[in-house]
C-alpha cells in the first residue's frame, strides 16, 4: 500500500482520504467480493480521521515533502531531532487543513502522516460505519428513506459481507446516514 508514496512518507489512504475511496469503489465493484473485504481490512477497526477535501494524494505528499526540505529536515537523524522530545507534531498544508506527523516503524519511510482530529476538512467516523457505507455502494443496497426498510438493509449488509453485529436503530445526521449522504453526493 505504501509503495504509492514517496519516500519518506507513510500514508494510508483507506483510512484517511475520502476522494481515494470514491475512486477505489469504481474498482471494487468490478472485484470479487473477497478481494474487497481484504482491502478494507487497511480500514481497521478503530474511530479514524477522514479528509474530505480536494487536495489529491500527490498534493498531499509533495506538501509533505516540501515542508520538511524547507526546513532542511531530509533524512531520519534530522527529523527525529526535529520531532523531539513529542510522539507527533502537526503541520498545515495550504488549505489549511493539520496533518499530525509522528515516527513511522518503517525505516525507509519513517514520516508518518494522517488528518489531524478536529481539523478542517476533516471527519471522524468510526471504521465499521466507513465500511458499512462502502459495502452498501459496493453490494448495490442503496439507502432510501424509509428509516426501517433502511435498517433492514444495513443489517444484512454487515452480517453478510462484513461479518458486523447489527445495529439498534438509525440516527438522521449520524454515522451511516451521515457518511451515506456523503459518498451518495459525490459518487
Amino acid at each position: 500500500m505504501n509503495e504509492k508514496f514517496p519516500v519518506p512518507l507513510t500514508f494510508n489512504p483507506y483510512k484517511h482520504h475520502f476522494r481515494f475511496l470514491l475512486q477505489q469503489i469504481g474498482v471494487w465493484k468490478n472485484m470479487e467480493w473477497r478481494e474487497v473485504h481484504n482491502e478494507l481490512l487497511y480500514i481497521g477497526e478503530n474511530l479514524l480521521d477522514l479528509y474530505i477535501g480536494d487536495l489529491t494524494l500527490d498534493e498531499i505528499c509533495d506538501e509533505c515533502i516540501h515542508y520538511f526540505q524547507n526546513r532542511n529536515i531530509t533524512s531520519k537523524d534530522l527529523f527525529l531531532n526535529w520531532l523531539h522530545p513529542f510522539e507527533y507534531r502537526k503541520i498545515k498544508l495550504n488549505d489549511f487543513s493539520e496533518w499530525v506527523v509522528k515516527e513511522s516503524n518503517d525505516h525507509e519511510k519513517y514520516i508518518h502522516i494522517h488528518p489531524a482530529k478536529h481539523s478542517v476538512h476533516t471527519i471522524r467516523v468510526r471504521a465499521a460505519t466507513l465500511k458499512t457505507v462502502i459495502s452498501l455502494i459496493i453490494t448495490t443496497n442503496p439507502i432510501s428513506g424509509q428509516m426501517n426498510e433502511n435498517l433492514l438493509a444495513i443489517n444484512q449488509n454487515r452480517t453478510k459481507y462484513l461479518q458486523l453485529s447489527p445495529i439498534k436503530s438509525l440516527h438522521p445526521d449520524k454515522g451511516i446516514l451521515k457518511l451515506w449522504e456523503l459518498f451518495n453526493g459525490n459518487y
